[in-house]
């Protein structure tokens, strides 16, 4: 296979330290495959590529990037931006505004009541509850009632005037 020159700016010594300091894999691979080529360890791409534990064509991808743009193309990571939420904007400021309130919500199937009545979103419950629970990280806080031996043993001979009030 034959050798090529490749022109990589930054120093054996810079690419080592950049390699060290990184704390992704990703990236530290990709540095790693630069340092290989520049430091004489491999002279071909094939070889780096073997070193670095990728195949020839994903080195070549990573160098190519590198040559476009320098270090940071190649440390770029590059993301989709998935799917829009079902709950945003205002309906999410409203929600969250909602579920602060000391009445609040006594569960999530009221939540999603409340946001096809006034919001006509139709959303399902399982939607919901990781929006509410994971994202806004809330909860429905309607207190849940308490079984009645549990107020005698936290209150001992005063849990039936506790019970005498509270029935009332």
């Amino acid at each position: 296979m034959p050798k090529r020159n490749y022109e990589i700016r930054e120093s054996a010594e810079e690419l080592h330290n950049m390699m060290k300091n990184e704390k992704k894999g990703r990236f530290r691979d990709r540095l790693r495959l630069l340092w290989l080529l520049k430091s004489g360890e491999a002279e071909t791409m094939l070889r780096a590529a073997g070193l670095c534990g990728v195949s020839r064509l994903t080195a070549a991808k990573w160098f190519h990037r590198y040559e476009s743009g320098g270090i940071g193309e190649l440390l770029l990571l590059k993301t989709v931006p998935g799917r829009k939420r079902r709950i945003s904007g205002g309906t999410e400021e409203a929600l969250r505004k909602r579920l602060s309130e000391a009445d609040g919500f006594s569960s999530y199937d009221e939540i999603r009541i409340w946001l096809k009545e006034n919001y006509h979103l139709d959303i399902p419950y399982k939607t919901v509850h990781k929006t509410v629970r994971y994202y806004f990280g809330a909860k429905p806080k309607m207190p849940r009632p308490s079984h009645i031996k549990k107020t005698t043993m936290r209150f001992g001979s005063s849990g039936r005037r506790f019970r005498e009030k509270s029935m009332k």
